[in-house]
């Protein structure tokens, strides 16, 4: 594997910790989130907790869609929803998500 594209344990952890409170993360809440939200292109806060509260399928980081969304494991943990990955096959950015926020 190319040195460059390398990343170690720590940087990939550090990459989600960075995007689910800072980056685009819809549970990062911040300016950058809603403007993606607003664009269609990432669900909301809700319809993820829906997702995984009605449906079983867990939000998979759109930084890392091998990865679930540490920010919705965070947000569902927090708040006393289920928050355990059930379903290995997560929902990504490519899913038809809208199956389970509907």
């Amino acid at each position: 594997m190319d040195k460059a594209k390398k990343k170690t344990v720590r940087e990939e952890l550090l990459c989600s910790v960075l995007c689910s409170e800072f980056g685009a993360c819809p549970f990062s809440f911040s300016d950058k989130s809603e403007q993606i939200q607003n664009y269609g292109c990432l669900p909301t806060p809700m319809d993820i907790v829906k997702m995984r509260v009605e449906h079983g399928k867990t939000w998979a980081c759109h930084e890392n869609p091998e990865k679930p969304c540490l920010g919705a494991l965070k947000y569902l943990r927090k708040n006393g929803h289920p928050f355990k990955v059930i379903d290995k096959e997560l929902v990504t950015e490519e899913s038809n998500w809208g199956l389970y926020t509907n």
